[in-house]
């Protein structure tokens, strides 16, 4: 027997006794449960649609969002309840609308392109559809042991590797963060210890911290062994809602949800369950619906719902809560990133790759951003078997796929004359600082190619980037020096560019200094060079700003 499920928030009310007064307040044709049973279950593989086919999935008409004055009223109206003391966290949301002009399985691969989590899960009811792309497991039984791993603190992901980590790092040192998890992460302890062996209840981790698309999330993991007399049934009566998405402690604060939400939550923060009997034993994995779309037909299209909410403390800062929710929402409408690989291009003489370990580095930092394994050792024996077979000099490029899997591939390469000057023109349109591919180098090269043919239309080499504040940032494929008094300078990146190995060499040595910079002090410098590993630096001439 295979059992597959849907448990909509507001069966909460209903499943605990003290909150029955509430339920007069939901429709009368509010769907609560929903359950399919099969005699068996097949795994079937499918080819992912290609991008150009997704680009045509998309939403209209998409609402507008709560108000802020609205939302931060909400807030502020939750944190007086905290404050005298009838809950300790509580969660607040709102709901967006929007209608779909296409297949919802399409705009499920789509946004699961956005979002790769372990937890999605495409489910039709009836006409609606449910695009679960969920993040956070509710719970995970097998044979009488139960894993929960309640998500709760979020950060958003930084562009740069180094702003990246610097969020993260800051996420696991929160105040706030951490007492909203420890809340959570206890009531869970509780929770479960109803319906478990006396002193089975474990803590494994506390204020891990998991690396989604767009945020990073906070995560406790806590583990039981289910008492044998306990049922499934009785297991999701006492354990849903989560108190990730509802608070605690959890029958007051869904009283208190109930009031200023003044709506019915849906699919959003309810679950996605599966229950099979294999062999006599039980398993059974939920999610918790949180990233999840509600579609209902209408027509020839669909109407679609999606929320977003966040956890709110005494410390929590009204103004950042609605900006972590629009965050949240931008899920729903940024535009895919194509299929992209990361790439080194590394200079091979004679046996030796140059700069080697410096170029490991930062494909091993770009690899984390964008949630690519990497596997040094692997990275070594695809450039080791080059090494066997080549000689002279030769340009090496080394590419990274989503899948983890490296390939190099080798071309010759012609040393250029090092007295020669290259002519450099200024680039038409600045670097846009909000794109992270923009800091990393990967096979998506659209923005340098284009400015490049530019230059190259101008009868020049390569072309000076500029980011959105004016600053200095680098060429389509160079970083820039320049010298001042008797100091060597380069542009600091921090609005956008790539770091190339030869600089962050000539940093590390102390022989460069990182500075903002205006397009006047590379024209008033004493001298400018522009250069990567593979080229080294070559002396440059600027062509007149038009």
């Amino acid at each position: 027997m295979f059992v597959t499920g849907a448990i909509f928030f507001e069966a909460g009310y209903f499943l605990e006794p003290n909150l029955h007064h509430l339920t007069k307040d939901i429709a009368n044709d509010s769907l609560l449960l929903y359950i399919q049973i099969f005699g068996s279950k097949k795994r079937i593989t499918y080819q992912t649609p290609n991008l150009p086919l997704l680009e045509t999935e998309g939403i209209e008409e998409l609402s507008q969002p709560i108000s802020k004055e609205t939302y931060l009223s909400q807030i502020k109206k939750a944190q007086s309840h905290l404050q005298e003391g009838d809950s300790y966290e509580l969660n607040i949301s709102f709901e967006t609308n929007f209608k779909l002009i296409a297949d919802p399985f399409l705009f499920f691969q789509k946004l699961k392109r956005k979002q790769k989590t372990k937890y999605s899960a495409y489910y039709p009811i009836g006409e609606e559809v449910i695009l679960s792309l969920s993040p956070e497991l509710f719970w995970s039984e097998n044979n009488g042991k139960i894993i929960t791993k309640p998500m709760k603190g979020t950060a958003k992901r930084g562009i740069s590797f180094e702003e990246d980590l610097n969020l993260k790092n800051q996420l696991q040192t929160s105040e706030k963060e951490r007492a909203e998890n420890v809340m959570i992460t206890d009531l869970f302890r509780n929770d479960l210890g109803k319906i478990s062996k006396i002193g089975t209840v474990e803590v494994t981790s506390l204020f891990e911290t998991e690396a989604l698309d767009s945020v990073w999330q906070m995560t406790s993991e806590i583990k039981s062994e289910l008492l044998p007399e306990i049922s499934f049934s009785e297991m999701v009566t006492t354990l849903f809602p989560s108190g990730s998405v509802s608070g605690a402690p959890k029958i007051r604060s869904l009283e208190i949800i109930k009031d200023i939400e003044k709506r019915e939550r849906g699919i959003y923060t309810g679950s996605l369950f599966r229950l099979e009997n294999i062999e006599g034993k039980q398993e059974s994995l939920a999610n918790v619906s949180i990233r999840t779309v509600h579609l209902r037909k209408d027509n020839l299209e669909y109407k679609g719902s999606y929320s977003v909410g966040s956890g709110i403390t005494i410390l929590s800062d009204p103004e950042i809560e609605y900006e972590e929710c629009l965050s949240k929402l931008s899920f729903l409408t940024k535009e895919s990133i194509p299929d992209f690989e990361i790439l080194e291009t590394i200079r091979f003489f004679n046996g030796r790759l140059r700069f080697l370990n410096l170029h490991l580095n930062r494909m091993e930092k770009s690899a984390s951003r964008f949630g690519y394994p990497f596997d040094k050792a692997k990275a070594l024996e695809s450039l080791d078997s080059l090494s066997h077979v080549a000689s002279g000099l030769l340009r090496v490029r080394l590419l990274l796929n989503a899948k983890g899997e490296f390939k190099a591939e080798t071309y010759a390469y012609t040393r250029t004359d090092k007295r020669r000057k290259i002519t450099l023109s200024w680039g038409r349109k600045k670097i846009p600082s909000s794109d992270p591919i923009l800091y990393h180098k990967t096979t998506v090269r659209g923005f340098y190619l284009q400015s490049l043919k530019e230059a190259q239309e101008l009868g020049c080499e390569d072309s000076i980037l500029l980011a959105e504040d004016g600053t200095v940032s680098e060429t389509c494929i160079r970083n820039l020096f320049f010298q001042k008094g008797n100091r060597w300078f380069t542009p600091t990146l921090r609005l956008g560019g790539l770091a190339g190995t030869l600089r962050e060499k000539l940093i590390s040595k102390g022989w460069v200094k990182e500075v903002d910079c205006f397009p006047k002090d590379l024209i008033n410098s004493n001298y400018v060079l522009a250069g990567n590993s593979l080229r080294g630096l070559e002396r440059v001439k600027i062509r007149p700003w038009e």
